[in-house]
């Protein structure tokens, strides 16, 4: 099977997925989906034996975001209107869910047991989780609070994840979970503010824009401070965070980006290894940098894009940088 045919099978599975995980109460409709897929075998650029299988090796993530907020969305901004009914560039609320899954994976030409120093390479790791996502957004500035709840270990099904993938589309085997970071439940709190400093041209044609960002997350799953910048040029921009601003806007749009970020860690429980029984686990780097270049086009209600992101050495006996491709889909209702 090709990887088209795995893309559009995970897809229709996650399409169907998003209906199913809508908060009680939510009007149909007021959901927008949105799937997002990493994994360093989209490096498009390389050769397909080239490509690496390695560190974060795959990312799957379903979201549904909403223009109104339900009851734990408002506790965040009980003052605040909802962005679906906003007009002008006023602050207004929003809403996600996310269901996610990360999977981190040594090189497997040094899977464990099969090369000497394998305890040297990145521990197997697995995190499946549940976000809500709180936003409140103006045309200056976007904050976001966000809280995950979820699993490492067995229970994040990371070894069934890999050994499917691999059986579609590979032709080794994944071997080694059973050396893989234990079960902990984990809980990640984050908030992050974006500041949008302008743009060089106006709602039709040409433009360009860039913004300024800085976070915290705490949690035993990942404690972290970053700040970083994106900037982004494109034909027909709509504003890249308020909804409030969409509206009359072109009905087809492209875009180009690049951004980066540098983030101080102080916990990462894919290289630490558990709070209860670190076992497995690696010597960590603080300092890391992550750089980004994307693209994306919208027709109407409907946005697909890709992003390459290149990130640092994190632990020291790990690799100079680790470079992964996004793929994403979605779909925009409630405007």
């Amino acid at each position: 099977m090709t990887t088209t045919h795995v893309l559009l099978r995970r897809l229709t599975v996650t399409l169907g997925l998003c209906a199913s995980i809508a908060p009680p109460g939510a009007a149909q409709g007021d959901w927008s989906p949105r799937l997002q897929l990493d994994n360093d075998v989209y490096n498009y650029w390389q050769r397909h034996t080239r490509r690496p299988d390695e560190e974060y090796t795959n990312g799957v993530h379903v979201s549904l975001e909403s223009l109104t907020a339900p009851w734990w969305g408002r506790r965040f901004a009980n003052r605040t209107p909802d962005c679906a009914g906003a007009v002008g560039p006023e602050p207004c609320r929003a809403t996600a869910v996310m269901l996610g899954q990360d999977l981190y994976t040594p090189d497997l030409d040094r899977a464990p047991h099969t090369v000497p120093d394998w305890e040297l390479e990145r521990p197997y790791f697995a995190w499946l989780y549940l976000k809500g996502v709180a936003r409140v957004s103006s045309r200056r500035v976007l904050h976001e609070t966000s809280v995950s709840l979820g699993v490492t270990g067995p229970p994040a099904a990371g070894e069934l994840a890999q050994r499917i993938a691999h059986e579609i589309g590979f032709n080794d085997k994944a071997t080694g979970w059973e050396t893989q970071i234990g079960f902990e439940p984990g809980v990640v709190a984050e908030y992050r503010q974006h500041r949008y400093l302008g743009r060089a041209g106006g709602a039709r044609g040409p433009g360009i824009e860039i913004w300024p960002h800085f976070g915290v997350t705490a949690g035993n799953v990942l404690a972290q401070a970053e700040a970083g910048a994106t900037l982004r040029l494109g034909w027909n921009l709509s504003h890249p965070w308020h909804p409030a601003a969409w509206r009359g806007r072109a009905r087809t749009e492209w875009w180009a980006s690049a951004g980066g970020r540098a983030m101080y860690v102080a916990r990462n429980m894919s290289l630490d290894g558990t709070w209860r029984a670190p076992v497995r686990r690696v010597e960590r780097i603080s300092g890391v940098r992550e750089f980004e270049l994307a693209g994306g086009l919208r027709v109407r209600e409907v946005t697909i894009g890709y992003r390459a992101v290149t990130r640092t050495r994190e632990y020291r006996t790990g690799p100079a940088r680790h470079t992964y491709g996004s793929m994403i889909v979605g779909y925009r209702v409630g405007l």
